[in-house]
């Protein structure tokens, strides 16, 4: 995990040392042009080898340190950089002529219109020669990474590199502060826009069978097995408080079940205690709770889910489904269901954000969200970090959130790294 990171003269001006607070979640603030998303999508290029963002910013050098105590520094003179060591000049692949050339092959959107410029297909745009290569990389995100490619040693040696900051950061997750749309390339000249919070009740209903299937396995192996080990037993339930007891934890269990729809289970219907079928009652206990196992992971995420986002939900709430994954419906008339596309921005947003952290996030992760109060009331926002904590406290994740919202801090101001004072408190030490 990251423990500390360092900006020197990032956009000509900022000296940050910035050290990852205790507890996994680290919020950072500041006015806007301070660098708050800077630093996020800096993790984030690292740990996906997106070179060329380096070109696109101003620094001097960025160091990041790991709780493990290894270092990683990236260094810009002019248009070299250098990570960790390894050089790459930008200058000296625009103006290598046999890549360019070759490159240009798999650029299928751009043609040649004349001597002087080229054309860009999909939006008309005229690009003068000398911009050719600066105009593909910053429309496309690959382009630079391709483009290095022909420079085989340096970028086996960068990937190497790199592979050992995924190692140290662990999985990266970069949540943007747009999150209702994403764009995904049909072909290398198409792109296809996807409205993300149309995809989640399906999302779900694949997870939901994912466990069921699971589930079915295992009950088919007990039940398939329960007249040997019924013949078998030599133990059974003793005595009527421990039936009772053993009762009451299923009736809990199976509700959590039928809460959800998850599964046809029957409960037992016996509610007095026999000892003619103390070895038969415990069997089924058992069987029950093995059983019932296999959705435990599942249930808890639903049941945070919800309650997250019922919490938000205005005269409407979330209801969960093997058949539908989830839909919203009216509180009171459960028959009426509402189209996701008719909840406010800020209700999908929450719905968006949170299912992508409850379902989507895993342990060893470093989690980096950009501006989560988009969107959000102000009541949302002071909920947000509370909520966010109770996601992240059974895994081990690293959380650097970038906001402007004091809502969004709340009362977790002991966790809160400003950039603004950092600023200042530099400016008043050069001063004085």
């Amino acid at each position: 995990m990251i423990k500390k990171i360092t900006m020197n003269n990032l956009f000509g001006r900022f000296y940050y040392e910035i050290n990852t607070k205790d507890g996994g979640v680290t919020i950072i603030t500041g006015p806007n042009g301070f660098g708050k998303s800077t630093i996020l999508k800096v993790i984030d290029a690292l740990s996906s080898m997106n070179f060329y963002y380096f070109y696109q910013i101003d620094f001097n050098e960025i160091i990041i340190e790991f709780d493990n105590g290894e270092f990683f520094n990236v260094l810009k003179k002019n248009n070299s950089i250098s990570y960790d060591g390894i050089i790459l000049n930008y200058d000296e692949l625009i103006n290598d002529e046999s890549i360019l050339d070759d490159y240009r092959r798999y650029t299928r959107f751009i043609s040649k219109q004349s001597k002087e410029f080229y054309i860009d297909r999909r939006n008309g745009n005229k690009i003068p020669n000398d911009e050719l290569l600066d105009y593909i990389i910053s429309n496309d995100d690959n382009s630079f990474k391709y483009l290095m490619m022909e420079k085989t040693d340096i970028y086996e040696q960068l990937i190497d590199s790199l592979k050992k900051v995924k190692a140290w950061c662990g999985e990266v997750r970069f949540i943007s502060e747009q999150r209702l749309i994403k764009r995904e390339n049909i072909r290398r000249d198409e792109e296809k826009v996807i409205d993300v919070i149309s995809e989640l009740p399906n999302q779900l209903k694949e997870e939901i069978n994912l466990v069921y299937s699971e589930y079915s396995k295992v009950a088919n192996s007990l039940d398939g097995s329960y007249p040997k080990r019924l013949f078998a037993a030599k133990e059974g339930i003793s005595n009527e408080r421990d039936f009772k007891k053993k009762l009451e934890e299923t009736n809990v269990k199976f509700n959590n079940l039928i809460k959800y729809g998850l599964v046809d289970m029957k409960i037992i219907e016996q509610t007095s205690y026999n000892d003619k079928f103390s070895e038969a009652l415990k069997i089924y206990f058992d069987d029950f709770s093995e059983k019932y196992a296999v959705f435990e992971g599942l249930i808890k995420k639903l049941d945070i889910f919800t309650q997250i986002i019922n919490q938000r939900l205005s005269f409407k709430e979330i209801q969960i489904s093997r058949q539908n994954g989830f839909e919203v419906v009216d509180v009171d008339n459960s028959n009426r269901k509402l189209k996701l596309s008719q909840l406010s921005s800020g209700e999908k947003q929450e719905i968006v954000l949170f299912y992508d952290l409850i379902f989507n996030t895993k342990s060893e992760l470093l989690l980096l969200i950009d501006e989560p109060e988009i969107s959000l009331h102000i009541s949302w926002q002071k909920k947000f970090m509370d909520d966010l904590l109770k996601v992240a406290e059974d895994n081990n994740i690293q959380i650097i959130v970038a906001t402007h919202s004091p809502q969004i801090i709340n009362n977790h101001w002991d966790i809160q790294i400003d950039l603004g004072d950092k600023y200042y408190e530099q400016l008043n030490k050069k001063l004085s």
